[in-house]
């Protein structure tokens, strides 16, 4: 057997209301961001069959960018808390997770918190429950994830005003976000429109709304003797291509 692996296009998150305290605090979102070490969260979720994220979208997409990213650092993570102004002690918050896998990602979230006084509860619930209490608003925090084929529709689908009631969970609102997403999708030049939504997920990681997990990545096994094969980010197999080996 021959293995092919790539990075999906499926991007996770632990996902933060940022209409509840104190998740509406922007320096303790990327306190959060910081503190956390995603290398960790492959591990022990995926087994290691996965990508660190710290990007606001997928790394794959025409568009993204590392502007204003953040990336795993406690001694950042300490300045961002302490510039919250928020005592981690008083912080006591619940995370919705759906199943296994996203359980076990947030255990390994809930272990990080603890280390500075931060406690975070772990509350299962089914997939459909789940969904409709985050479209809701109905949640402080939930394990998720999202798959798009473009960083345009990305930022639509995720960040966008009007989709709060709907995919934005995060409930952002941001003036700057909508505009720059606006923009792009009725300009025609390629190139110009590709800065424009490098502008808006640029915008996106300044306002840290969620908390970038992972990737998982899209795995095959198949008979050493099949030439030709490929599979893409978004898991699709293109069987036209491959022939057995004489």
């Amino acid at each position: 057997l021959t293995v092919a692996t790539r990075t999906g296009t499926s991007f996770n998150w632990l996902i933060l209301n940022n209409e509840r305290a104190p998740f509406d605090n922007k320096d303790f979102r990327h306190f959060m961001n910081c503190a956390i070490q995603k290398d960790a969260l492959v591990m022990v979720a995926l087994n290691g069959a996965g990508t660190p994220n710290y990007r606001q979208s997928p790394g794959m997409f025409a568009g993204a960018t590392d502007v204003n990213m953040d990336k795993y650092d406690p001694e950042l993570a300490k300045e961002y808390l302490e510039k919250s102004g928020i005592d981690p002690t008083t912080v006591v918050f619940s995370t919705i997770c759906s199943d296994d896998v996203k359980r076990r990602c947030a255990e390994v979230i809930q272990a990080t918190l603890a280390e500075y006084g931060i406690t975070m509860n772990i509350e299962s619930m089914d997939l459909a429950t789940y969904l409709s209490a985050a479209a809701e608003g109905n949640f402080q925090a939930t394990i998720g994830g999202a798959t798009t084929s473009n960083a345009i529709g990305f930022v639509e689908y995720k960040y966008h005003s009007k989709m709060i009631g709907g995919s934005n969970f995060t409930r952002t609102a941001d003036a700057q976000i909508d505009a720059l997403y606006d923009e792009a999708v009725k300009t025609l030049d390629e190139t110009k429109r590709m800065e424009l939504v490098s502008e808006a997920i640029a915008r996106i990681q300044e306002l840290c709304p969620q908390i970038p997990t992972y990737s998982a990545n899209v795995v095959r096994a198949y008979d050493a003797d099949l030439e030709g094969f490929r599979v893409n980010a978004s898991g699709n197999t293109y069987w036209q291509h491959c022939s057995w080996a004489q």
